[in-house]
């Protein structure tokens, strides 16, 4: 008799489970090993679901930590970007100011322009005056700004935290900054540069110029009514007598047609030129005693005229001025005061009336024996008597250039205004050079003043240590235990709990190499700009000083040589300057100061949040362990909304709400017109 592969005898009655209740005499499974073959496979994919379900989110807690760190940290990239920006503008206002006095130095030394140093140096002095009053602004808005930061951190980490609760679970935490107060030293924004002794130095400067510019003016007048007096006929001049009266040309007597190009060495050569014509072809120019009377005279004194004008000369150079020059003999006591009244060269003759000088043994009257020569000075001492024929003395010798001299029609006529030009240029030029020393003496003192400036402006670049320098720790819990979804256990597993958990996370801040060429505040620039009047303050002779501080500003950080290449290029905008030396000078001298100045170059890299080891913060902070953290949090709400609303109270107490108004800015070249920097807390708040 064979019994049923179902395990029953045939009669219904149940004998228990053996292989044969899971395998049909077929070799297939029963219903029954199907069902319980499923209902295992549900249960441990239901368990499976459930723990990996509990795993991932006790994991998360970690994670919220984690973003609740860079949240608060978040705050303090934050404050150093602002921080930046400030700094930056209170060191190119500083540059701006100083660069500005120095252009006004610059054209102080500039005579003709010398008028205009008051006004730049005033503005310069101004923007001086605004960085004073805005780095003060500054560091009150920054302070205040640190003091709000921790409840900022506060209130940026505790919302991250909260925003990350969903799914019936929730989390409560905060990031804690160390340090937990401000180490900034803010005397660095408290440095104050003077302009005051560069006004002093410009005033002195601009003063000697004006002496030179007076005694230039003098100088040109007195050049140029020589030049005419050598090259333009008014009636006549002497290039036009010469030509005419020796028909000399080309080299020996050219034209000069600007005072630009004309010395009063030019008028020297030309006369000796000309006298050394006139003694070479001189004869009578007709019969008669008078006639040869006067040709014997103009023979010697072409004579005394060419050997004097090459004893003559002019020395004209930026440091010496000396014009030699002296009018020829035109009158009987000028004659008596030169060689012409002494030298023995006029011949006697032994008369009835005792010895007689004469103008030439040609002279009629002369009709005794030759008994030598005489000066005309013989005469009026009585060792020789004036001969009564050709009545030559010192009167005839004066009257030879007598008329010449004193009508607009003679050559020396013309060489006494050369002459007397030449004293008034040479009393000029001796005052212009005793000014441009004064001005060369002023300038030095203004390098020192504007080195000085610079140097107040070349202090180490601040160190912020702002809370939440060395970086943030943050503590979340997930304060309550969450039982498992009723989906994954009510039908296949018995239900279970999440039980509370904490996590500890840190952040610190790092600069990113890859914003090493930010452009920041080229953004914060153009904003400003795009605020401010369209008209610049267009400075005259040097050019728009907001287009300057826009350039400083811009240049400054790593790629700081540009800076000494916005201040050369505002100094060089000083026009005028090519020909004045102390100008030259100055503008080369400050230029080569901003060059070395040793302005520290400003690191823009932005700070970016990094997790760290929390022990690497506490270590930097003195702290052993997170205990410290996780005291704080222990004395804070626990509940999410409750520690958001305590952090935002915290910030709106200190900085108000919507915008905070950090520091007025005012806009170099622009009087007047200040733009409020502000900082929308929405942003850097966590939304609250």
């Amino acid at each position: 008799m064979h019994g049923n592969r179902c395990g029953g005898d045939g009669c219904g009655a149940t004998r228990g489970f053996g292989i044969e209740s899971f395998v049909c005499d077929d070799g297939g499974y029963t219903t029954l090993a199907v069902a319980l073959a499923l209902l295992v496979s549900l249960s441990l994919v239901f368990g499976t679901a459930a723990a990996h379900w509990t795993m991932a989110r006790a994991a998360d807690v970690q994670e919220v930590a984690d973003a609740t760190a860079m949240a608060g940290e978040n705050c303090v990239a934050a404050f150093s970007t602002v921080a930046q920006v400030l700094d930056a503008c209170v060191l190119t206002m500083g540059i701006t100011g100083v660069v500005v006095c120095g252009a006004g130095l610059v054209v102080a030394a500039i005579p003709p322009l010398q008028a205009k140093s008051p006004s730049i140096i005033n503005a310069g002095r101004k923007i001086l005056d605004a960085r004073r009053e805005f780095a003060k602004s500054a560091a009150k808005g920054l302070k205040t700004y640190e003091t709000a930061l921790p409840a900022l951190i506060m209130a940026n980490s505790a919302s991250c935290a909260k925003a990350n609760s969903s799914g019936g679970l929730s989390y409560v935490g905060m990031a804690v900054p160390f340090p937990q107060v401000s180490k900034t030293d803010y005397s660095f924004l408290e440095q104050d540069v003077d302009a005051s002794e560069m006004e002093q130095d410009a005033d002195r400067l601009a003063e000697a110029s004006a002496k030179k510019q007076e005694a230039h003016e003098r100088a040109n007048a007195a050049k140029t009514r020589a030049w005419m007096a050598d090259n333009v006929d008014n009636p006549k001049c002497l290039h036009s007598r010469v030509a005419t009266l020796t028909s000399l040309g080309g080299s020996l007597n050219p034209h000069y047609p600007s005072v630009e190009v004309w010395e009063f060495e030019y008028a020297r050569v030309r006369a000796r030129n000309y006298y050394a014509r006139r003694y070479a072809t001189n004869s009578p120019s007709g019969g008669g005693t008078d006639e040869l009377q006067r040709s014997c005279a103009r023979k010697q004194f072409y004579g005394y005229a060419l050997e004097a004008l090459g004893k003559m000369s002019c020395k004209d150079t930026d440091t010496e001025v000396s014009m030699n020059l002296e009018v020829l003999p035109h009158t009987t006591q000028m004659v008596r005061e030169t060689r012409l009244y002494t030298d023995v060269v006029w011949p006697c003759t032994s008369e009835s009336a005792g010895t007689t000088l004469h103008c030439s043994l040609r002279c009629p009257g002369a009709t005794g024996v030759f008994v030598g020569n005489a000066s005309l000075a013989g005469i009026d001492g009585g060792s020789a008597l004036r001969c009564p024929v050709c009545r030559m003395d010192a009167q005839a010798m004066g009257n030879v250039a007598d008329a010449s001299t004193n009508i607009n029609n003679g050559f020396e006529h013309y060489w006494r205004i050369v002459v007397e030009a030449s004293k008034e240029y040479e009393r000029a030029r001796q005052d212009e050079i005793a000014a441009e020393k004064e001005m060369q003496k002023a300038a030095e003192e203004g390098r020192n003043a504007f080195d000085e400036a610079m140097d107040a402006l070349s202090v180490d670049r601040p160190k912020f240590c702002p809370p939440g320098a060395w970086g943030c720790v943050s503590v979340v819990c997930r304060p309550q235990a969450v039982a498992t979804p009723n989906e994954l256990t009510s039908a296949f597993i018995a239900g279970a709990q999440l039980s509370e958990g904490v996590a500890v996370s840190a952040a610190t801040l790092a600069p990113d190499d890859s914003t090493a060429g930010n452009t920041i505040l080229a953004r914060a620039f153009d904003g400003l700009r795009s605020e401010v009047p369209s008209a610049g303050f267009a400075l005259d002779l040097v050019g728009n000083v907001t287009s300057l501080w826009g350039d400083l500003l811009v240049s400054y950080g790593s790629a700081y040589g540009r800076v000494e290449t916005a201040a050369g290029n505002f100094l060089s905008g000083v026009e005028g300057v090519f020909g004045e030396r102390v100008a030259s000078w100055l503008r080369g001298k400050l230029n080569g100061l901003v060059s070395g100045a040793g302005l520290e170059p400003a690191d823009l890299r932005l700070r970016k949040p990094v997790l760290v080891n929390s022990q690497t913060v506490l270590d930097k902070a003195g702290y052993t362990t997170v205990g410290t953290a996780r005291q704080v949090l222990q004395e804070l709400p626990t509940s999410p909304a409750e520690l958001v609303s305590y952090a935002s109270g915290r910030v709106a107490s200190l900085l108000g709400s919507g915008e905070f108004t950090i520091a007025e800015l005012p806009i170099p070249g622009l009087e007047g017109v200040t733009i409020p920097l502000t900082i929308d807390l929405s942003k850097i708040g966590g939304g609250s």
